[in-house]
């Protein structure tokens, strides 16, 4: 009755689909989903949203994940000796909806924990070329763990906000993955014509 009451609503308001939130539901009540009039999906919840108080509030408590969009740019960065074109990624931060607050933030690129390029993605499957932990002092342990020296200028790579050159593969469109301090990824796509 709460599935068909929900759909009947949702429609009389105009509403193009409905989205069911609830902790267990019905077989009868699931198959209904797929005959309904307007599209409709069901989403499970864990049980300790009923905990109200008994939970912490901090920003890794909130039940509703932020989405959001990585701010990127797609740089000409010079040619290989053959003529290859060579691109660069600037990341400049992550732009983040904030369900709550229902507003926009902006996280600078160097207090993002990590972000990932892949230089040539097909659309379906994301392959990180290459990887960067801008918001970390692990690479201090690591440093002294490998127990070697290194320069100074692997590191900050290592921790940066710009990749390093590459060619485009046959798909000629990049994606950029960043992972945010609650674990969320978000990503972005440029193509070769984005580039500045």
């Amino acid at each position: 009755d709460y599935v068909f009451n929900a759909a009947m609503e949702a429609m009389q308001q105009g509403f193009g689909q409905l989205f069911l939130f609830g902790f267990a539901i019905q077989a009868k009540a699931r198959e209904i989903l797929d005959k309904m009039k307007i599209p409709t999906a069901y989403i499970s919840m864990t049980p300790d949203v009923v905990m109200s108080d008994l939970l912490k509030t901090t920003k890794g408590s909130e039940i509703f994940s932020i989405t959001g969009l990585p701010d990127v740019r797609l740089e000409n960065a010079g040619k290989r000796d053959d003529g290859t074109p060579l691109y660069r990624v600037v990341l400049r931060g992550l732009d983040i909806f904030l369900p709550h607050l229902m507003d926009t933030d902006h996280i600078d690129a160097d207090n993002l924990p990590c972000w990932m390029l892949d230089t040539n993605h097909n659309g379906m499957a994301f392959y990180a070329s290459q990887v960067f932990f801008p918001k970390t002092s692990a690479w201090d342990n690591l440093q002294k763990s490998l127990k070697g020296q290194f320069e100074d200028s692997v590191w900050s790579h290592l921790a940066g906000t710009v990749s390093e050159p590459f060619a485009l593969g046959d798909k000629k469109r990049i994606a950029v993955k960043v992972i945010d301090e609650r674990g969320n990824e978000l990503m972005a796509t440029r193509s070769e014509e984005d580039a500045v």
